[in-house]
């Protein structure tokens, strides 16, 4: 073989490994669906730019935990494999995302992880004391579930605890900017805390518009019923004849949602996951939903908030 053929190859090799590298590396971010959207708000004197996750069922377990656990997370981290990638993977790449847009705040909107193990609440706070990305973390229905403990005395008492690595130690959290209110509330069985309510109606004083996050959304009032048809058709009801994947209106919770649909109400917005779909409605004639679909999947929401011109 005289050397013209020798160096073909050799390039012929390098192009090949170059390429290699190149869709290696591809492969190994996984494809974001980021839903891009902007809502104007009187009130406001600036942008304000927000990055909604939820629902990435990071499953991850450890010697901390037993084998009944372990093999339990195992079959839930493979159950959810999306395009080949896990449930962390696209966490930490939306998390990132959040960084490069230069959000304001990152919400992590509820079931971030799957169940209150050690290693997955490890992964997240690690990822995000990497990125460095100001953020408020609220629990859905299964941040702290833990083996066969869901909603029980035991789950509130012991494995809720947990969440306090994540800045996590009341059932509502609040971000008070000089124009802007950002206003987050615990799933409690698809239901309100008391806790929370209260808070809501002290927020709601102050005269600022409020964004408030959920992880159960509302039913809207409004004459559009696809949210509730296509939750029901995914989800199903309770036992009561309610959506499951929607807010239960028991008392304190009916007080809670007549805070937001009250026609003075400085609500203005509310976030909101757990139904693994996207959706955006109208609550009434003035307050905007917008449901994330699942972050395990590699969805997640950008809401830039512009003053009302």
């Amino acid at each position: 073989m005289n050397k013209k053929w020798v160096f073909v190859i050799v390039m012929l090799l390098v192009v090949a490994a170059i390429l290699s590298r190149y869709f290696w590396l591809k492969r190994k971010s996984p494809e974001l669906h980021i839903s891009e959207e902007k809502v104007s708000v009187e009130g406001l004197k600036k942008e304000y730019r927000l990055f909604f996750v939820s629902d990435s069922h990071i499953s991850l377990a450890d010697e901390r935990d037993t084998d009944e656990v372990q093999e339990k997370a195992k079959q839930r981290h493979e159950s959810i494999l999306y395009e080949g990638y896990a449930s962390e993977q696209y966490f930490d790449a939306l998390v990132k995302e959040a960084g490069k847009r230069k959000s304001d705040l990152l919400i992590l909107g509820g079931d971030i992880v799957d169940s209150a193990m050690y290693a997955s609440l490890d992964h997240v706070k690690n990822t995000l004391d990497h990125q460095n990305v100001p953020y408020l973390f609220y629990s859905g229905n299964h941040d702290f579930e833990y083996g066969d403990e869901y909603y029980s005395e035991k789950a509130y008492s012991e494995y809720l605890p947990r969440l306090e690595e994540l800045n996590h130690t009341q059932s509502y959290q609040v971000t008070e900017y000089d124009d802007l209110i950002i206003f987050t509330a615990d799933d409690d069985m698809n239901m309100i805390t008391a806790d929370a309510l209260e808070a809501l109606k002290t927020v709601c004083s102050k005269g600022k518009p409020v964004v408030l996050c959920v992880h159960v959304p509302f039913e809207p009032q409004t004459e559009d019923d696809s949210l509730l048809t296509i939750a029901r058709q995914f989800w199903g009801d309770s036992a009561e004849g309610h959506a499951k994947v929607l807010l239960y209106p028991n008392p304190t919770t009916e007080e809670f949602m007549n805070l937001v649909f009250d026609e003075h109400s400085p609500v203005v917005l509310v976030l909101a996951g757990h139904i693994h779909f996207y959706h955006k409605d109208m609550l009434n004639d003035k307050t905007l939903q917008i449901v994330s679909g699942a972050a395990y999947e590699g969805n997640a929401l950008e809401i830039t908030l512009t003053p009302a011109e």
